[in-house]
This record gives structure tokens, C-alpha cells and sequence, in this order.
């Protein structure tokens, strides 16, 4: 380390577009950069003062700053994002193939607030169904660890916690909810001759016409900085951004050279290009004004926030701090 740089550590999960920045392929100007990657990326980072930024759920930055806690800097780096038509999961016999089907129905979740679950009733709401005319239950997907997210987290009125020693997927299989939406789909859902299925069997094609509809490519997660790093070292944000950025591309053009890991990821990122053009998941808050100010309405809607909150408010703090203030 250089006398002038700074020592920086951030956690993310292990993504492709991360590991130029690890491997040290893209330096951080002005700073010596640890990159922690690990699944439980988020969690270190709540468990531990000595890492200074990290991948972060977008939902609870979000509440955080609506709550006027402003200890955290977000960086409109949205590290991880992903469409939500694939996290729906009924029964193979069910009759249910679209979310606009759900009104009156047991849909169970795994965690009310989070931002793919968001983002998931976000597109209930938009076939007109308000969440509010769902039977909502929470709890875990597969395991029956007693300390999941339907006992750790105060449910919000008319939500139930699913019975002790249930999964998701028990209760599904069972007959005794209609539904299940959750990032990742219950165990029983690999099995040969599997009793669950996708609610949209091509979501492929439903995710495609929802970003026609909309130009929104949800994003879930963002990355974060421990407000007192960011202002003593103000120069870290800029760098920071500018790193994670350069690491994109090149891990992006290395997908169009090496794409061996699939024998037609070429013809999908073809596909993707067609659909959506070459940069179609670009950082920086201006960029992305349309996706974030409809994220933020919809965690209004959804009364995960008390007063609607103005999307500039998410990134003005880097945008102070890093003086990168867009014209």
C-alpha cells in the first residue's frame, strides 16, 4: 500500500463482474481494496464493524434512508439485479398461470420486505389486484429453522407467520396454499416428476414483455458504505463507483470472447441485445431514476414506507460527497 491510498474492504457475493476487481485486474484509484466474496456477503457486513462497505439489500437501504438513518452511503451500483416472473411457484395440477389469478388466493412468501418480494407484488398490483386481497403467509422455504424470517421480523397486519415445523414447500405440495414466491423455488421443485412447477412455465417470454411494457430491469441490491469512511475519505466513493463500472465491462466483454459456459449463451446475449441493447444494466442513479423512483412507489404502495420518498434522495449523499452531481 502507497502512503497516499487508502485500505478499503467491501463484501459482495461472488459474482463474474466482481472478480476482476478481486483478482486485481481493476484497481480502485487511490486505494488498496479487500474484496470479500461470499454468499453471506450481507450478513458479515451487519455482523462486523471492520468492513467498510458491501453489497446491501436495495429494500432496506431504502427504509433506512425514508427513516431519516442516514449512517450508510449508497452507491448506485446496483450489484445485483434480476426479473421476478421466475419466483412464482404453484402446484403441478393447479389451474393458476399468471399473477393476475391470484386475487383470493394463500400466497406464502419468505420474507415480506425484501426487494425481489417487492418487486414480485409489484407485478400483482399492476394486473390491478391489490396485495391486500391475498391471504399472505410468511415463513421459510424449505427449512424449519425456528428463528427464520416469520419469527424474527414483526409481519405487518393481516400477514401470518406459517405454522411452527411447516416449510413453504410442505405447505404447497400439501394443497394447503396456493402459491409460493420466493427467489429460489422449494427443494421439492428438482425433484424427478416434481409436484411443482413455475406459475409462468415460459417465464422467459412474461419477463421479456414486462420489460417491453415498462423499461424497468428490477434492481435488488446496492452497494453501501459506512458513512464515516465515506467522509473522511471522500475521494474512496468516485474511485469506488469507477472501479465497479470498469470491472463490469470487462467481465462483460469477456462473456462476447469466452462464452464456454453454455453452448448458447452467446445466442441469449445476442437475444439480450436485441431486446434490450449493449447496456442495458448500467450504473449510476440517472441512469436508473426510472427503475428506482418506481421502486420507491412501490414500497409506498405497499406500506413499507409511511410517506412516499423522493428517488433523489437515495444518492444525493454520494452524489455530494463524490462530486459526481449529473448536469
Amino acid at each position: 500500500m502507497t502512503p497516499a491510498s487508502v485500505a478499503v474492504t467491501i463484501a459482495t457475493r461472488d459474482y463474474d463482474y466482481v472478480a476482476p476487481l478481486a483478482l486485481g485486474d481493476v484497481k480502485v484509484d487511490g486505494a488498496e481494496l479487500t474484496l470479500i466474496r461470499a454468499f453471506d456477503a450481507l450478513d458479515q457486513f451487519r455482523r462486523n464493524a471492520a468492513i467498510d462497505g458491501a453489497e446491501a439489500s436495495f429494500s432496506q437501504y431504502l427504509r433506512r434512508v425514508a427513516s431519516g438513518d442516514r449512517s450508510l452511503v449508497g452507491l448506485p451500483v446496483f450489484i445485483m439485479r434480476e426479473f421476478r416472473h421466475r419466483c412464482f411457484f404453484v402446484r403441478r395440477d393447479s389451474d393458476l398461470v399468471d399473477v393476475g389469478q391470484l386475487r383470493g388466493r394463500r400466497v406464502a412468501t419468505d420474507s415480506w420486505g425484501a426487494s425481489g418480494n417487492t418487486w414480485s407484488r409489484a407485478l400483482v398490483r399492476e394486473q390491478g389486484i391489490s396485495p391486500d386481497s391475498i391471504e399472505w403467509y410468511v415463513g421459510p422455504v424449505d427449512s424449519i429453522d425456528p428463528g427464520g424470517p416469520s419469527a424474527r421480523v414483526a409481519l405487518p397486519q393481516g400477514v401470518h407467520a406459517t405454522p411452527p415445523g411447516r416449510s413453504l414447500g410442505d405447505l404447497l405440495v400439501a394443497g394447503e396454499i396456493d402459491a409460493v414466491m420466493s427467489p429460489w423455488p422449494p427443494r421439492a421443485f428438482h425433484e424427478q416428476r416434481s409436484p411443482i412447477r413455475r406459475l409462468y412455465v415460459d417465464y422467459r417470454a412474461a419477463e421479456r414483455d414486462y420489460y417491453r411494457r415498462t423499461g424497468i430491469f428490477p434492481g435488488h441490491h446496492v452497494i453501501v458504505v459506512r458513512r464515516p469512511v465515506a467522509e473522511r475519505h471522500p475521494q474512496l466513493l468516485a474511485a469506488l463507483f469507477d472501479a465497479f463500472v470498469r470491472a463490469r465491462q470487462l467481465s462483460e466483454e469477456n462473456h462476447r470472447v469466452l462464452h464456454e459456459s453454455s453452448p448458447w449463451v452467446l445466442a441469449d446475449l445476442e437475444d439480450q441485445d436485441t431486446l434490450m441493447g449493449p447496456a442495458f444494466r448500467p450504473y449510476g442513479y440517472r441512469e436508473n431514476r426510472t427503475m428506482v423512483a418506481a421502486f420507491c412507489e412501490e414500497q409506498f404502495a405497499q406500506g413499507l414506507i409511511r410517506e412516499r420518498l423522493d428517488p433523489d434522495a437515495l444518492f444525493e449523499d454520494f452524489e455530494r460527497i463524490a462530486g459526481q452531481r449529473a448536469p
